[in-house]
């Protein structure tokens, strides 16, 4: 059964599965309480038992927190393979926090909700409303050759790297904020008014940005561990506002779903192409959530893939905001990383807050 649901999740990704990442995302929960490693097992266990989908039970990793950082680090890094787990987690046990990671092919971001949920063993929900029945307006065949066509004679600007390394693995910078308001709008925006900055600061135009937003078919009052992931592609102008970004969200249809299936020759051409096709960034919100006091934080980092490799999570819970940014190890270094968690506060404060 663990063989058939990894083979699943690595369907789900499909053609648009950039071959050159793991695929993993992750979320980090600061608790009002130290969580034991004992509880979360147990809970998983069962959790595991009843949605074959989730794989093969998990092994909790009880860690100090100071190690916890390169725990994230190897939970992004390491490929699923398959028949192992599709759940990592780790809990601290001198800190109250929790580290979730999962194949994105078997979960999204409310997904990830849905087991820090199981594992504290409390309601959770998050005010995100999903994008109900809309729907794509063109087949996935349709957009596959459009995005080839950009790809090859017009690419997304991309945010200009800090350097040209062969490291491994992802980078992570996370901003704790006061409760803010944080649409998926004004983050949009903000990236893009990040990325001009960013590159007028390199010497470098951000011309053709397209910024993927990630959402979900469902919404978020009562989360279930499940993938049902959706997203946008928004061609911006230059600095857009919250408002134009706004427009293009309430109109624009989402792109259609992954295939169930890729062939060895597009698997091979999206590897060849990786470094040109995609979005300048990708931006995911998974909104207010309500965690029964149980839960002080949380960073969310969505997989980094396309032609950036950069991608920005944010999540609100009790009185924070958590911004965070995950990039490609191989084109920027921690410093860099920083530089562009804030950035992209900078922005949104310019922007809304």
């Amino acid at each position: 059964m663990s063989q058939l649901a990894s083979d699943q999740a690595g369907r789900v990704v499909g053609l648009y599965g950039d071959p050159t990442v793991s695929w993993s995302i992750l979320l980090e929960a600061r608790l009002s309480s130290v969580l034991t490693p004992e509880k979360a097992r147990m809970r998983l266990a069962v959790a595991v038992m009843e949605r074959p989908w989730l794989g093969a039970a998990p092994e909790v990793e009880a860690v100090p927190g100071k190690e916890l950082p390169a725990i994230r680090d190897r939970f992004a890094e390491a490929p699923y393979e398959r028949g192992a787990p599709l759940l990592r987690v780790a809990v601290g046990i001198d800190e109250p926090v929790v580290l979730i990671a999962a194949h994105h092919g078997a979960l999204d971001g409310l997904g990830l909700l849905a087991v820090l949920g199981l594992v504290l063993d409390i309601p959770i929900s998050s005010a995100a409303k999903g994008i109900g029945t809309r729907t794509a307006d063109r087949s996935f065949l349709t957009s596959a050759f459009h995005r080839l066509a950009e790809a090859l004679f017009a690419p997304p600007a991309r945010i200009t790297p800090e350097r040209a390394e062969s490291g491994r693995g992802d980078v992570f910078s996370a901003r704790i904020l006061p409760r803010s308001r944080l649409g998926s709008s004004a983050f949009a925006a903000a990236a893009a008014n990040l990325t001009e900055t960013w590159n007028a600061r390199h010497g470098e135009k951000a011309d053709r940005v397209v910024a993927a937003v990630g959402a979900s078919w469902r919404g978020g009052a009562a989360p279930e561990p499940l993938h049902d992931s959706a997203f946008f592609r928004l061609r911006l102008g230059r600095k857009p506002t919250v408002a134009e970004v706004g427009a293009l969200l309430a109109t624009q249809p989402p792109e259609p779903d992954f295939p169930a299936r890729s062939s060895r020759i597009a698997r091979l051409g999206t590897r060849l192409l990786a470094g040109r096709l995609g979005s300048t960034c990708l931006v995911s919100n998974l909104g207010v959530v309500s965690a029964a006091d149980a839960v002080t934080s949380i960073a969310f980092y969505p997989a980094a893939s396309g032609r950036s490799g950069v991608a920005f999570g944010a999540v609100t819970v009790g009185e924070t905001s958590t911004v965070t940014v995950r990039a490609r190890r191989k084109d920027f270094d921690d410093a860099a990383t920083a530089g562009l968690a804030d950035g992209i506060v900078e922005a949104l404060r310019r922007l809304c807050l």
